[in-house]
């Protein structure tokens, strides 16, 4: 007997080779945004293969989120950072 489940990454491949005509009608710089959620996708395969839904879709569009939360988390950090030293700047000004 042969496989009855298609390995997760072949589900991602599979699914972006679905949405290859809507990654065409993008504009290059979303293309470029695309590209790299498919690749956040691809990233997290384990956390896929764990959750072995019937709807891989579900998987890699949460992994997406994640990785984007993630990035929003570091930048709200980093902005928390350049405030403090801004204070620290202006307070050595006075």
């Amino acid at each position: 007997m042969g496989r009855t489940v298609i390995p997760y990454s072949r589900q991602i491949q599979q699914i972006e080779s679905n949405l290859i005509e809507f990654r065409r009608g993008l504009r290059k710089k979303d293309q470029e945004v695309f590209d790299e959620l498919i690749r956040d996708a691809k990233l997290q395969v384990q956390a896929g293969v764990m959750a072995s839904s019937p709807y891989p879709v579900d998987s890699m569009l949460l992994t997406m989120v994640i990785q984007l939360k993630k990035e929003v988390s570091f930048l709200k950090t980093e902005i928390e950072k350049c405030k403090e030293n801004k204070k620290e700047v202006s307070l050595e000004r006075h």
